[in-house]
């Protein structure tokens, strides 16, 4: 669900006889990237597949549940599954919360938008990022860095489209979606050195199953539909899946599982500011499969609000790299940490 550090999605260990290595491999890191890139727009496909029949809810808990066990055996294998190290616990619950929110309101958006719209969207992430950090991180912001904002932000008007007459208040869940990941990525650079990538990822996890059986619990009793797509997706009871939704639900769980350990091995074999540009691979995927799967493209509004988003988000990456940022240059601005 935008250039982001992690988050995000959202495993990413930091070990540190492995994160202050001084060899660096920047092709084995691009290559997990670009793999991450790949499946990670497949688990839109299955969950914008799903949107019809079951509540988001379920789907984020179920997706939970199957990849707590990859996950945790990917934090073993790294050496980061015990002890914890969880640093504060109100800013860990509220990374979590922040990401859970992103998450439910952005594949509430999918339900409605198409596939390249709501990722176009919720790709502004880094321009929420740099304003936040501005108000809780005390960080100087330049001209160079307000003008790239400045641009993103235009490209997020030129694809919602606020007041036109193809206005759809989905588009809107897309941007809250951006803002709520960015409170996230604030939130980890807060936690800071006092946890590493997988008791975070472990945390959010345990979080997102808890919070989607409670969002379960309190809409099965809610008796509430609606005709708009987004919110009968939040409204919706839990169903029974039949046996192949089953096995997609499975492989919600082991796309992320996968997902997050590329992730991880990107992040940590090759800096931020080299891997980071190439997370917006996920975007053509986007529109490959919104075409191939829905039978939908991006209209005008939508390509150039892309490329101004696009644009923009790489503009901070580049300035931040050039100015030899140690968030940027180790931890990152990665987009999809956390999805």
């Amino acid at each position: 669900m935008a250039v982001t550090e992690a988050n995000t999605p959202e495993f990413a260990p930091q070990a540190p006889q492995v994160q202050d290595a001084p060899d660096s491999r920047p092709v084995a890191g691009i290559l997990f990237l670009l793999l991450a890139t790949t499946l990670f727009p497949i688990q839109d496909v299955i969950i914008k597949s799903l949107s019809g029949g079951y509540a988001v809810h379920q789907i984020v808990f179920w997706r939970g549940v199957f990849a707590l066990p990859i996950v945790a055996a990917i934090a073993w294998l790294d050496g980061t599954l015990w002890p914890l190290r969880l640093g504060s616990i109100p800013l860990q619950l509220l990374r979590a919360a922040a990401g859970f929110s992103s998450y439910l309101v952005y594949y509430m958006a999918l339900a409605a938008i198409g596939l390249a719209e709501t990722a176009a969207i919720t790709f502004s992430t880094p321009i929420f990022v740099t304003m936040l950090a501005t108000v809780f991180l005390g960080e100087k912001i330049g001209l160079f860095r307000w003008f790239a904002v400045f641009i993103g932000l235009a490209g997020v008007l030129v694809i919602v489209q606020p007041g036109a007459g193809v206005f759809e208040p989905a588009a809107v869940l897309a941007l809250l979606a951006a803002v709520a990941y960015a409170v996230s990525i604030i939130t980890t650079r807060k936690l800071g050195k006092r946890t590493n990538g997988g008791s975070m990822t472990l945390f959010t996890l345990v979080f997102f199953i808890t919070a989607g059986a409670v969002l379960g619990l309190i809409f099965s009793n809610l008796q509430t539909e609606s005709p708009h797509p987004s919110l009968a997706f939040l409204y919706r009871e839990w169903a029974a899946p039949s046996q192949r939704d089953w096995l997609l639900l499975l492989a919600l769980g082991g796309i992320s599982g996968v997902g997050f350990f590329a992730l991880s091995q990107a992040y940590r074999l090759a800096e931020a500011s080299v891997v980071t540009p190439f997370e917006y691979t996920y975007l053509p995927w986007s529109v490959f499969w919104g075409w191939m799967i829905f039978g939908s493209l991006p209209g005008m509004a939508t390509w150039i609000g892309l490329s101004m988003i696009v644009g923009a988000g790489l503009l901070i990456v580049f300035r931040e790299a050039v100015k030899g940022r140690r968030l940027v240059r180790r931890k990152g601005l990665g987009i999809l940490r956390q999805r």
